[in-house]
Formats: structure tokens, C-alpha cells, sequence
């Protein structure tokens, strides 16, 4: 009963033992060392832009970047403060933040400097996230940077089209023929009208002179006219006293002829005069009047020109909507093609480089061979029989000395004895029976030594039986001596042998009691056994049964390995295949050609399939770039067919309301100019006619004028000389012939006074109109001066929006050549610079998941085969080996796939870890025999050591590095490992735990002897 409850507590233990390195490494993991961190999938934006004045308004495109972030994004933006950012960061309730700079809305606008400088969104990524998490935090930034820049070309291209209102080239054409234009009509207007006007002041100064002059015939008429009435008054005096006054008749009449002579020469002149000038400025004006009107005739045909010209030019300058479209998408194309350029060449280099390292990865390598099938080893058809320490060595075994004498016996020849020693020639006595009957019982004593051996479990019968022949054979030996007796008359050469017989017999005899004291305690060992044997043949059945599958593993590997093999060698003849048509690709230039040729010139000699699978992968994606750098584009055909994005740019490109506006407004006055400038010149051609009308019947009018003043002023002075040769005949009729005579006079002087006040008024209307006609040569010279200043207006209008075209993307050409930096900016605005942040911390981190599982198992074995040591010693050393082995193995098969190594450093981290865990486990049985409280010592001691690198990780002040970490992170990260010296080391204590157990043993085993002799005693 208690043999059963060892055995259960024994397996139970050993179960324990087997299944807590399974049990420990599946709670923590494939990767203990691995942090999981949740992303909270929001992104926190601080606004900084301050903004920038455009047009005397203040821009703040930074606040128009939050919305163009969220559009389309999984993720949740929020615009935060910068504290309130940094803070959420720290509580990882943003998983990463995004700046936006103060002088963001300042540098959009410098798209039109030279040197245009980008606007730079900084990012920071939380430190606490995954990589998985974290390569989709930065692939969202970058795609909703993506997003900004879009957003951002349209506005650069918004402000782009709102710019280029008019064209640079045709501007240079339009200011020239306004400029033309307008020299022209201030050549026409200028000194024509500033002749005109000085050719009209001259003939109102001589109308005005011969104004004057009437003006003073007139005064003198006037006197003449008082001089009349008082000689009228005298002569009424005269008659009654006529000779008082003769004398002064006389007088008078003297002074009335000059007066008279006087008044028809001024009138003479007064009628000569005005004609000539009268002719002189007719012919003057018509002459002028044909000039102005041809003249004005010339600017009527350059109006219209100038009209059909400004019709062209705006049916141009919309027409140049579609060229500036045309010339938008060539731009595109060679800014795209550029790009496709540069990026195909950026990836030819990535792939160049990573070519060249597989390549020479593989080039070093070794070819593969394919194993034979490893030899197993023997199973043992029966297993072998313990050695039992009490029982005698092969030199003392009687058994041994028998087989020996039997070969004596058979070696020798047969004795002869004689009969008689004394005399010749006597018949010798013959022992050949003897002899023979010696031999067989020798036999079957050897036949029953064999068939002990062969016994593997003894029996009670069969020591019986072996016992009864031996029984037999005794009483044959001795029948045989008694006849050798009989038969003995002298020495017998057989005494010998008989008594070394007799003394085997005995010695047999006594094993034989000892062997029947001996079979009760082994028939209890043999029960043992059996199921001890019944165990190790289930272990054989299930040994039998993992052969068989590493047999079809093997083979399944061999076929494997066969198969990679044959991949490899496809794969290889793929690579020649890829290599030949890199290298015959048009697309690839002599530079990188000569550079591959090194490369590819190399044999495949690696083993490693990823190695060969990756170089292949990037020979593919080396020539499909090369084959796309060679094929059409059809993406960029698509995009730049695209009907909605060439209508966007129309819609960019077409007229704003603001220049149509001004178009318009232009349009509208070069048709009035021209209305107004026919207006003026019929009004000038109706003028003229009705002026030289006017002229002509207020001359003619003044001529007659003249011609009756002339006259009567003729008939006066006839009558004043014929009064005067009448004079002494009129004596006689008294005064009243005088007085009508002066009377008629007087009425004659009337009629004249009325011819003269004719005159005044025929001059006065001359003056009138000539006043009229200077004022609208002033009106016509006024509105020549407004129409200049109009068109002077129109060229500087012209020569402003002139100036705003050519700063309108005057940059991208510098002294005639294209200025790829502002191409560049325009396809790139926003550069995207942050970091992320990482750890740099040591990764050559102790093996504490491996300790302390080592520790565990350690004390869980030495417990344990302390605690099993009354059992049997070849027991308890198997079952210890056994255990630390198979705990060993399945510790570093599990610790390998937490820390991967290779073939010879995964064999020495197995081999380590094994020899470690038999040194801790033999330390704790070996402390424990010398005494309980040694082992609870050294077991303290040995949870110390194996903490001492976790307190060490978890307490910064604290340093210390333990030995077996030292040996791990060596065969870990080192180049050359310390395994060598950690093996050696733990194999010296390994032979120092060996020989302290065996002299504990003895020690245990001398002490029981003492106490069970005392007890016996």
C-alpha cells in the first residue's frame, strides 16, 4: 500500500514538475516583452497661425486647415491649445499632435517671390502607441497632408487665375497702339485748334478795329449832326442880320466841306478796308475749315480702326482662355512627368541598394545539401539486468574459475597414472572415465551458470531446481572420487582438480543458501520491476512511435528540402531571366547598367529562401519600374482629360466680373468718343455753312451799307460844293432858300446817321458770331483735351493692369530661363517635417522570463529528488536526468521563440539552459542531504541570485549583472559568446555536486550500518 502511494506521489510530482514550464509560458505569452497600448484615433491640431494682411483684409488660412484635416479621415481632429495639446498627449488622449505655425498664412502668400519659402506643418506621435498604431497615425497625417497641399495649389491657383486677368504678351501691343493712339490725336487736336484759335483772335482784333473806326465815323457823324442843328439855329439868326454874319458862313462852310471831306474819306476807307480782310479770312476759314473737317474726318477713320482693333483684342483675350488652358495642362504634364522622373529614380536607388546587400548576402553564402538519413540507435532486444553491488566481480566468480579448469581439462591430455611407480615398463593406470565423467559434470555445471544468466526474472522453481542438480552433481563428484581413490596407488594428478572441484561445490553451495535468503528481497524488487518494465515498454511503444514520425518528419523535410531546392533553382533561373531584362531594358542607363552588371554577375550560393524569394522581389519591382518609366501614363492621360478639372481651370482662367467691367467700360467709350467726335463734326459742318451764310449777307449788307453812306456822304459834299458855287447867287433869295437847303441837309445827315447805326449792328452781329465761332473752337479744343485725358487715362489703366500681368507669375522666369524652384513650390507648398518619438534604451535586456522559470523548476527538481531518495540509485539518477532534460528542452524550445536565434546559437542556449538546470537542481539535493537548514539557505541564496537581474531592470541606482544573464545576452547579441566558459564552469560543479553526492551517500550508508548493527546488537 505504500509502495503504490510513493509511486502516485512520484508521478504526481513529476507531472508538476513537467507541466509548469508549459503551464508558465503559456500564461505570459509568444512575446512577454511586447507593450499593448489602445489608440484613441484622435489627432489634437494647434492653431498658431497668426495671419497675414492681402489686400488691406486680414487672411488667416490656418483656420481653413482643421476642416480640409477632417474631410475624409477616420480619425477625430480637434483643435486644441498648445498646453492643452501637449497635455492630452502626456495622457495619451491624443494619439498625435499637429502644429500650425504662426507665419503659416504668410508664407502661402510667397508664392510670388522669387524664392518662395514652404510652410512647414510640424507633428509629434505618441510615444506610448504600437507600431502597428503608429504607422496608421503617420499615414493619416500623411494623407490629410496630401489633402492641405491640394487644398492649397487650388488657392494658389485661385489667386493664380485672378491675377492673370490679361495676357503679358498682348498687354505690350495694346499699351504701344494706345500710346500711338494717342499721339495721334493730340498731334490733330493741338495745333490745328491752336491755329484756329489764333487765326480767329486776329480776325476779331480786325473786325474790332473796324468797329472802332465806324464807332468814331459815328462820333464824327454825331458832331456834325450838333454842329448842323447849331448852324440850323444860326441860320435862323442869319436872316435878319445877313451881313453880321457872311464872314462867318464863309467860315463854316469852309469847316463843313472839311468835316464833309473828312466824313467820305473815312467812309471811303471804311469801305475799302473790310473788304480785303473780309476775303482774306473767308478764304482762311474755308481753307481751315476743310483742314479741321478732313482732319477730323482721319480721327473718325482711326476710331474705327482703334474700335475694330479693341473688338479683336477682346475677342482675343477671351479667345486666349483655351491657350492658357492648353499651356496650364503642358505645364502639369512636364511638372508631373518630372515627378514620375524623380520618384522613378528615387525607387531604382532604394532598389539598388537593397539588390546589392541581398546580393551579396547571397553570393557569400553556401550551397544547399540535402542530408542522409541519420542512423538510429540500436534498441536493445532485452534490457539489461541491474547490477546487484553485492555480488562478486567477474575475477572472484566461481563460476569463472570453473569455466577456466574445464578449459584446462579439455586442454590437457589425458592422464596415464602407473600403477606401479617403482617398476619399468608396468601398465599405467587409466583415468580416462574419471576424466570424462569430471568433464560432463563441469558441462552441466556451465549449462546451469548459463541458464541462471539467462533467467532475466529468477524464480523461486527454477533456484530450486538449479539447486537439486547441483545436488546431483555433488553425489557424481564424489562417486568419482571414491573411484579415483579405488584406482589410486600413487599420486593422482587429479587430486587437484578434485579438491578445486569439491571446494567450488562448496562455495556453490553457500551462494546457493545465500541466493535463497536473497530471493525474498528480490522477489519484492521483481514485482518492482515489472512494472517498472511495464512503463519503460510503454515508453519504448511511444519511443517506436515518435521514431516512426521523425522518420516520416525526416523524409517529409527531406522531400521539403528537395522541394526548396528545386524552388531555389527555378527561382535562380527567374533571377538570370529578371537580371537579363533589367539589363536589356532601354529604360536603363550605361551608368546603372555597368553598376548592376557587378551584381548580377554573382552566383546564388544561399540557403536562405526568404533571402532569395526577397532578391527576386525586388528584381521584379526593378523592372516593372523600368517597364513603367517606358509604358504610357494612363493615369495622367485620365487625370488630364478629366472634364470637371478642365472646366475648374476655365472657370480659373475665364474673365472675373472686375475685368469684364473694365472691358466693357472701355468698350462703351470708344463707341461714345466716336459718336461725340461725329456729333462735333457735323455740328462744325452746319456751323461753318451757316457762319459763312451769315457771313456773306452781313457783308453784303455792310457793303451796301457802305456803298449809300458813301453815297449820300457824295451827295452832301456835291450839294455843299454846289451850295458853295451858288452861294453869291442866294443873296438875293434870302435865308429861306438856305434853310431848306439845310434842312435837306439835315435829312441827308439823318439818313447817313441811320446807314451808320446799320453798319454798327452789321459789325456788332460780325463780332457776335466770331465770338460765337472762337467759343466753339474752345469747346472743340476742350473736348479734344477731354477725349486725351480719357485716352491718357486708358493708357495708364492699360500700363497699371500691364504692370499687374507681369507680376503675375513673373517668377517663374528669371533673365528668360524657367525657375523650377517656384514649379516646385507650386506642385509642393507644404513640407512636412516632424519625428517620432523613440526609445533609445538598451535592448540587451536579461533573460528574466527564462530565470525565472529556471528557478522554479530547479526547485521544484531538487525538492522533489530530495525528497525520493530512499529509492534505488540508478532510479533516482535516471528519473533526475530525465527530468531536468526534458524540462530543459522545453525550456529553451519556448524561450527560442520569445528570443529567435540560429542553428549554433539556439544549440548553445539549449545546452546552457540544461547544464544550468542540473547545476541548481543537484545544488539543492546535495545541500538538503548534508542538512535541511544548509538547503533552505542555499535555496534563498539561489532565489537571490536569480532576482537580482529583475530588481536590477526595475531600480535605475541599482547595478548589478548576474552570471547566467552575462552568458545569455553573450549568446544572444555578442559576437563572440562566453558558452565556452559558462559550460565549463557549470560542468565543474556539476563534478563537485557528483562527488559531495556520492560521499553523502556513503556517509548515509555508514551511519545506517552503525545504527542497524547497534539495533542488531
Amino acid at each position: 500500500m505504500n509502495e503504490k502511494k510513493s509511486i502516485l506521489k512520484l508521478i504526481l510530482v513529476t507531472a508538476i514538475i513537467l507541466v509548469l514550464p508549459l503551464v508558465y509560458f503559456t500564461s505570459i505569452g509568444e512575446n512577454p516583452m511586447k507593450t499593448k497600448e489602445n489608440a484613441t484615433k484622435t489627432i489634437a491640431v494647434v492653431n498658431e497661425d497668426t495671419g497675414t494682411e492681402e489686400d488691406e483684409e486680414l487672411v488667416k488660412f490656418g483656420n481653413d486647415v482643421p476642416p480640409i484635416l477632417k474631410s475624409d479621415s477616420t480619425y477625430n481632429w480637434e483643435v486644441v491649445g498648445r498646453s492643452a495639446g501637449e497635455n492630452g498627449l502626456t495622457n495619451q488622449k491624443y494619439d498625435a499632435i499637429v502644429y500650425i505655425p504662426s507665419t503659416f498664412s504668410q508664407k502661402i502668400l510667397t508664392y510670388d517671390e522669387n524664392q518662395p519659402e514652404q510652410t512647414k506643418l510640424e507633428f509629434t506621435v505618441q510615444n506610448q502607441l504600437n507600431a502597428i498604431n503608429k504607422e496608421k497615425v503617420l499615414l493619416e497625417i500623411e494623407q490629410a497632408t496630401n489633402r492641405v497641399n491640394t487644398k492649397m495649389s487650388s488657392l494658389y491657383w485661385n489667386y493664380v487665375s485672378n491675377d492673370l486677368a490679361n495676357i503679358q504678351e498682348e498687354f505690350d501691343q495694346i499699351v504701344e497702339k494706345e500710346k500711338a493712339f494717342q499721339q495721334t490725336m493730340l498731334s490733330f487736336y493741338t495745333p490745328s485748334s491752336k491755329d484756329l484759335a489764333d487765326q480767329m483772335e486776329q480776325q476779331v482784333s480786325m473786325l474790332a478795329t473796324l468797329q472802332s473806326s465806324s464807332e468814331n465815323a459815328e462820333e464824327r457823324a454825331a458832331d456834325q449832326a450838333d454842329t448842323m442843328e447849331g448852324f440850323q439855329e444860326k441860320l435862323a439868326t442869319f436872316v435878319t442880320s445877313t451881313n453880321d454874319y457872311r464872314e462867318y458862313q464863309q467860315k463854316q462852310q469852309e469847316v463843313l466841306e472839311q468835316v464833309q471831306a473828312d466824313s467820305v474819306d473815312s467812309i471811303s476807307q471804311a469801305t475799302e478796308m473790310p473788304q480785303p480782310m473780309f476775303m482774306n479770312n473767308k478764304e482762311l476759314f474755308e481753307g481751315e475749315s476743310e483742314s479741321v473737317l478732313q482732319n477730323m474726318s482721319q480721327m473718325e477713320n482711326q476710331l474705327v480702326e482703334q474700335q475694330e482693333m479693341f473688338s479683336g483684342l477682346k475677342e482675343l483675350r477671351y479667345n486666349q482662355v483655351e491657350r492658357q488652358v492648353d499651356d496650364f495642362y503642358t505645364l502639369q504634364d512636364r511638372i508631373i512627368n518630372y515627378y514620375q522622373q524623380l520618384k522613378d529614380s528615387m525607387v531604382l536607388n532604394d532598389l539598388e541598394s537593397e539588390i546589392a546587400t541581398l546580393s551579396n548576402r547571397l553570393g557569400n553564402g553556401d550551397d544547399i545539401v540535402i542530408p542522409d538519413d541519420p542512423e538510429l540507435p540500436e534498441v536493445p532486444s532485452d534490457p539489461e539486468e541491474p547490477v546487484n553491488p553485492e555480488e562478486p566481480s567477474e575475477d572472484e566468480d566461481p563460476l569463472n574459475e570453473l569455466n577456466q579448469l574445464l578449459e584446462s581439462l579439455q586442454d590437457e591430455e589425458p592422464p596415464v597414472i602407473e600403477e606401479d611407480n617403482t617398476q619399468e615398463g608396468s601398465t599405467p593406470v587409466d583415468l580416462s572415465v574419471e576424466r570424462n565423467e569430471l568433464l560432463a559434470i563441469a558441462q552441466e555445471i556451465l549449462a546451469i551458470q548459463e541458464t541462471l544468466i539467462a533467467l532475466e526474472e529468477p524464480k523461486v522453481e527454477d533456484l530450486e531446481k538449479a539447486s537439486t542438480n547441483l545436488v546431483t552433481l555433488k553425489d557424481r563428484i564424489q562417486q568419482t572420487e571414491k573411484q579415483l581413490l579405488a584406482k589410486e596407488d600413487g599420486d593422482n594428478p587429479l587430486d587437484g582438480e578434485l579438491e578445486e572441484l569439491n571446494k567450488l561445490l562448496e562455495t556453490l553451495t553457500e551462494e546457493k543458501k545465500s541466493l535463497l535468503v536473497q530471493i525474498g528481497e528480490l522477489t519484492k524488487e521483481v514485482d518492482e520491476l515489472t512494472k517498472e518494465n511495464d512503463k519503460l515498454t510503454t515508453q519504448k511503444e511511444t519511443l517506436s512511435e515518435q521514431v516512426d514520425v521523425l522518420k516520416d518528419s525526416n523524409t517529409e523535410l527531406k522531400d521539403l528540402l528537395v522541394m526548396v531546392s528545386d524552388k531555389i533553382y527555378r527561382i535562380s533561373s527567374g533571377i538570370n531571366e529578371k537580371e537579363n531584362a533589367i539589363l536589356a531594358s532601354p529604360a536603363l542607363s550605361q551608368a546603372r547598367k555597368d553598376k548592376l552588371s557587378v551584381y548580377f554577375q554573382r552566383p546564388i550560393k544561399g540557403t536562405n529562401l526568404t533571402d532569395v524569394l526577397q532578391y527576386y522581389a525586388y528584381l521584379d519591382r526593378y523592372e516593372a519600374t523600368l517597364n513603367g518609366m517606358l509604358s504610357k501614363n494612363d493615369v495622367k492621360e485620365t487625370v488630364l482629360q478629366d472634364n470637371e478639372l478642365r472646366e475648374e481651370v476655365n472657370s480659373m482662367l475665364e474673365l472675373t466680373s472686375e475685368e469684364k467691367g473694365q472691358w466693357d467700360a472701355v468698350g462703351t467709350q470708344v463707341p461714345k468718343t466716336s459718336d461725340a467726335l461725329t456729333t462735333l463734326q457735323d455740328d462744325f459742318t452746319v456751323f461753318l455753312a451757316d457762319y459763312k451764310n451769315v457771313l456773306d449777307t452781313q457783308q453784303a449788307k455792310l457793303l451796301e451799307s457802305l456803298n449809300g453812306i458813301e453815297e449820300e456822304a457824295g451827295n452832301v459834299l456835291t450839294q455843299m460844293q454846289q451850295s458853295e458855287q451858288q452861294a453869291p447867287n442866294e443873296t438875293t433869295q434870302g435865308g429861306t432858300q438856305i434853310i431848306s437847303n439845310h434842312d435837306q441837309i439835315k435829312s441827308q445827315m439823318s439818313s447817313l446817321y441811320d446807314w451808320m447805326d446799320s453798319v454798327e449792328n452789321s459789325q456788332s452781329e460780325i463780332l457776335t458770331y466770331t465770338d460765337e465761332l472762337q467759343s466753339r473752337v474752345a469747346e472743340v479744343q476742350t473736348d479734344a483735351n477731354t477725349l486725351n485725358n480719357k485716352w491718357d487715362n486708358n493708357v495708364a489703366s492699360t500700363l497699371m493692369i500691364r504692370d499687374d500681368v507681369f507680376n503675375v507669375m513673373g517668377n517663374a522666369f528669371v533673365d528668360g530661363q524657367s525657375n523650377d524652384y517656384v514649379y516646385d513650390f507650386l506642385a509642393t507648398p507644404i513640407d512636412v517635417t516632424g519625428s517620432v518619438f523613440t526609445d533609445k534604451k538598451d535592448t540587451n535586456l536579461p533573460p528574466v522570463v527564462i530565470l525565472f522559470v529556471i528557478l522554479l523548476s530547479s526547485l521544484l527538481i531538487g525538492y522533489a529528488s530530495y525528497y525520493f531518495q530512499h529509492g534505488p540509485w540508478w532510479l533516482q539518477t535516471i528519473l533526475f536526468l530525465m527530468l531536468t532534460s526534458i524540462v530543459g528542452l522545453v525550456i529553451s524550445l519556448y524561450s527560442l521563440s520569445i528570443y529567435p536565434l540560429g542553428n549554433d546559437r539556439s544549440l548553445e542556449w539549449t545546452i546552457f539552459t540544461i547544464l544550468l538546470l542540473l547545476s541548481c537542481s543537484g545544488l539543492i539535493r546535495v545541500a538538503f542531504m548534508g542538512h535541511h537548514l544548509i538547503g533552505w539557505f542555499v535555496t534563498v541564496g539561489l532565489v537571490a541570485l536569480f532576482v537580482t537581474p529583475l530588481l536590477a531592470l526595475s531600480t535605475p541606482n541599482f547595478s548589478f549583472t548576474d552570471p547566467m544573464s552575462r552568458v545569455y545576452m553573450s549568446i544572444q547579441n555578442s559576437t563572440q559568446t562566453l558558452f565556452t566558459e559558462g559550460a565549463m564552469i557549470l560542468t565543474a560543479v556539476l563534478i563537485v555536486l557528483i562527488i559531495l553526492q556520492y560521499a553523502l551517500s556513503k556517509r548515509l550508508s555508514w551511519t545506517q550500518n552503525k545504527e542497524d548493527e547497534a539495533h542488531e546488537a
